[in-house]
């Protein structure tokens, strides 16, 4: 009787524990119940304010919950506790659920991985870990690639299921977050230019060119000659193969976005393709991609080159295919090694400018004009 006790009074004391140490916090809604007592546990989970961390490896933790009333969080890249110091390399699918006071949270480039689904008896239960945070606006993800997932949650649809409408996602310059793009709106992408000025892309997902001044194209045969075609407002539509002009070696910051057909350029006969995934290159001059040389003398001109058998184009670019450089002439560089093509920077001074609709002008505007018989792109 005594040992029953004991036994009673052990558990109400870890009971107790359990009840005030998380108090305040999400975490405190579902710690130990139905499948997450096999994840979490007395043991294994400690509270440093504002957040809940579970023990996941000998010098790692997770988040698994948070103040319900925290505004800003910023996840630290280690937290101690009883005299260890861990790592955070993880986010739980339930860490930030409920939580309707949170505007801000910072991700730290320690956390490579983020759960966004749960299975129980070969039951998946999707959902987010930012459900219900209905105040959130901006998430400051610091790490250079976008984090990985898990269960049948493999490309992050989850991650965003319930995330609120408006939320800016900031990344870093020159990382990689492509992963995300189709799932959700306001996430920053970033391109870097060559020593050229010039930058290829090509995603599935609707973006809007962010920074001041950069611009989009896509090449179009027109007639007889090809030329280069800006996209109206800098948007480029999902799925299409654009060559971006920017400063040199610099980087270009576009957000997703969602848009109408109504409001999309219409890029019907677009010269470029894309990838989506690295492609390999079977045979030498099958493809033509943005080369990084700068060709002397030549102010906005940009080159393409051949691409190498065996070799592959990097995912997300834009290229030729050999057979439109060889149904367009105007295309060919007389090096027969690479294509160019000029932009004309615009000559206030000349006169005897004619737009396409035939309207004469002294002073040519962005767009394609007819001057001494030839066509001119002015930028």
């Amino acid at each position: 009787m005594k040992k029953l006790l004991l036994l009673l009074c052990i558990t109400c004391s870890i009971a107790s524990i359990a009840a005030t140490r998380f108090e305040g916090t999400n975490f405190d809604k579902y710690k130990f119940d139905f499948f997450h007592a096999r994840y979490y546990n007395a043991n294994n989970t400690f509270y440093v304010a504002p957040l809940v961390y579970t023990i996941t490896g000998s010098n790692t933790v997770s988040v698994s919950g948070a103040d319900l009333t925290a505004k800003d969080i910023v996840i630290p890249e280690t937290v101690a506790n009883n005299g260890k110091t861990y790592s955070v390399t993880s986010i739980h699918g339930y860490a930030f659920q409920w939580c309707s006071t949170l505007e801000t949270l910072t991700i730290p480039s320690t956390v490579n991985y983020i759960y966004t689904s749960t299975s129980q008896e070969k039951t998946v239960y999707s959902s987010g870990p930012f459900t219900g945070c209905k105040n959130l606006r901006t998430i400051n993800n610091l790490a250079m690639k976008a984090q990985g997932f898990w269960n049948s949650d493999a490309k992050g649809r989850n991650l965003f299921r319930d995330i609120a409408t408006g939320v800016t996602i900031n990344t870093p310059k020159g990382s990689d977050y492509t992963a995300w793009a189709k799932y959700v709106n306001g996430l920053k992408l970033h391109v870097t230019t060559k020593a050229t000025g010039w930058a290829s892309f090509c995603i599935d997902k609707d973006v809007k060119i962010e920074t001041a001044d950069a611009v989009a194209y896509f090449i179009k045969k027109n007639s007889i000659k090809s030329s280069f075609t800006e996209l109206h407002g800098n948007i480029i539509p999902a799925g299409t193969a654009v060559i971006i002009k920017g400063r040199a070696n610099s980087d270009i910051t576009l957000s997703t976005t969602s848009i109408s057909p109504d409001a999309a350029t219409d890029t019907t006969g677009n010269l470029l393709a894309g990838t989506l995934e690295p492609k390999k290159v079977d045979n030498n001059g099958q493809f033509y991609v943005l080369s990084n040389v700068i060709s002397a003398g030549k102010t906005g001109f940009t080159t393409f080159e051949p691409v190498s058998a065996g070799t592959y184009i990097g995912k997300n670019q834009a290229y030729l295919p050999s057979e439109i450089i060889a149904e367009n002439a105007d295309l060919k560089h007389k090096a027969k090694t690479t294509t160019g093509i000029s932009i004309a920077t615009a000559e206030t001074t000349d006169t005897g400018y004619t737009d396409l609709s035939g309207r004469r002008t002294k002073h040519p505007n962005k767009g394609i004009y007819i001057q001494k018989g030839k066509k001119k792109f002015y930028k």
